[in-house]
């Protein structure tokens, strides 16, 4: 009878699922450095960011939108686009982090038009996560649950 009690027990602990998250990302926009290869004509960018001799890859995706933020590196949690093909006005560059976390959209800026942006947005997402202190303040400062 013991025997079974205890094997009921520890089944019912392997059984339970898992309610509770945590995230530890060692990531800070002032103290961090990042690398990163731009790749023009993706829809995803990576860079590896380093923070007091920690190195952690971050993996993001690029998106054009014809939405625009008040600002350059305004953080918006939804964006949109227009999905017909002859569409002039998907023309403003988003970034969004989501490994190790998920960030909001980041916004870039605009490029001369809808085309150009599909081509250059990843590449310019991998070089401002690399380069601009603003933009991984944005990434890392608005991070998801």
């Amino acid at each position: 009878m013991k025997k079974l009690l205890t094997i009921t027990a520890i089944g019912a602990i392997l059984a339970t699922p898992a309610t509770a998250v945590q995230k530890c990302v060692a990531l800070d926009a002032s103290s961090t450095t990042c690398t990163s290869t731009p790749t023009a004509g993706n829809a995803d960018w990576s860079a590896t960011c380093t923070t007091n001799g920690t190195s952690v890859p971050i993996k993001g995706i690029a998106m054009c939108s014809n939405q625009k933020a008040d600002a350059t590196y305004g953080t918006s949690d939804a964006i949109t686009t227009v999905s017909d093909s002859s569409d002039t006005t998907n023309k403003y560059c988003w970034c969004k982090m989501v490994e190790p976390a998920v960030s909001s959209w980041v916004y870039l800026g605009a490029v001369s038009s809808a085309s150009f942006c599909v081509y250059s947005c990843s590449y310019s997402c991998a070089y401002y996560a690399q380069s601009v202190s603003e933009c991984r303040s944005a990434l890392f400062g608005s991070l998801a649950n």
